[in-house]
């Protein structure tokens, strides 16, 4: 996991503010969502949890593993969020926790009417290219990586919360419209990895185009006759749906067609001219800068 995309630590809770070694919990309720900060101060499992509206859960320190209904039991880092529906039942055990070194996270619940209120404006002002195909959560991309835009408002958010500025209210309503349609974005470009026959898009087009030719260079230009469309329609359809442009998601394509050569040839060398990158030197401070290690130690740690 990048250390780029780790979110900021909240101040733990004073003595005062502890009333329980597990689980204990602050909440700071605003006009469309509440953030409620856990932690957890000792080892412990199948504790209970369940949230009455659809929730944004974020990890800030520590380790938890997660049960699920109907899911696999699964390690929950920092630098991870989770996107779960109202009244979904949790059990968390939390393995690592002690009295000098708890657990922490959020969550970040919203109401049925901001969701619809969001979902709604980005239907009509930027409806999706497919016809058939309208903005809503993807519940089944539900637990994802956090990216730059996610770490900036998810932290602007806590900001705002915990703050006592007098614009509060309107300033955290458009931090989390924001935050929303970030994380639909980044769900879009979880369901564009995934190999969907029945979503055909530009984008879907692209990107098997784009892997097909994966160390060849990939120009704007290029992309744009693939997909029949001018370099600025391309450009606007990419950043409205995916939250990047065609070039960021080369190099995200890039990046990880590079890291599938690493593992098996363990050459930094291999791997950045099969992925397409001219320059090691360029290369390697790419990798760096995407992953949060340098690509040898990639290969160590792989």
């Amino acid at each position: 996991m990048s250390q780029n995309h780790l979110l900021q630590q909240l101040p733990l809770s004073t003595k005062g503010e502890l009333d329980r070694l597990v689980e204990n919990k602050r909440a700071f309720t605003l006009r469309n969502f509440e953030l409620n900060i856990f932690e957890t101060y000792e080892a412990s499992e199948q504790i209970p949890l369940q949230f009455n509206d659809l929730v944004i859960i974020n990890m800030l320190k520590g380790k938890k593993v997660m049960h699920l209904q109907d899911k696999v039991s699964f390690d929950y880092h920092p630098g991870e969020t989770l996107l779960l529906p109202e009244y979904t039942p949790m059990r968390i055990d939390f393995p690592e926790a002690q009295l000098a070194a708890p657990t922490q996270c959020t969550a970040i619940s919203i109401g049925a009417d901001k969701i619809g209120e969001v979902v709604q404006y980005l239907n009509e002002f930027y409806p999706k290219k497919s016809e058939r195909s309208t903005w809503s959560f993807q519940l089944d991309k539900f637990h994802f990586s956090n990216n730059d835009e996610l770490v900036r408002l998810t932290n602007r958010l806590f900001q705002v919360s915990l703050s006592t500025d007098i614009h509060k209210e309107a300033l955290a309503d458009l931090v989390l419209k924001e935050l929303m349609i970030r994380i639909m974005q980044t769900q879009e470009l979880l369901v564009l990895d995934t190999d969907t026959k029945n979503n055909s898009t530009p984008f879907t087009y692209l990107k098997s185009y784009i892997r097909q030719n994966i160390g060849e260079k990939i120009s704007l230009d290029t992309l744009a006759a693939e997909a029949g469309m001018s370099k600025s329609a391309l450009s606007r359809a990419f950043k409205t749906e995916l939250g990047v442009s065609p070039v960021e998601y080369v190099i995200r394509e890039r990046i990880a067609y590079a890291k599938q050569v690493l593992q098996q040839s363990k050459s930094v060398k291999i791997a950045c001219f099969s992925a397409g990158f001219s320059d090691i030197n360029y290369f390697v401070r790419l990798f760096k800068q995407r992953e949060g290690i340098t690509p040898g130690r990639y290969i160590m740690m792989s």
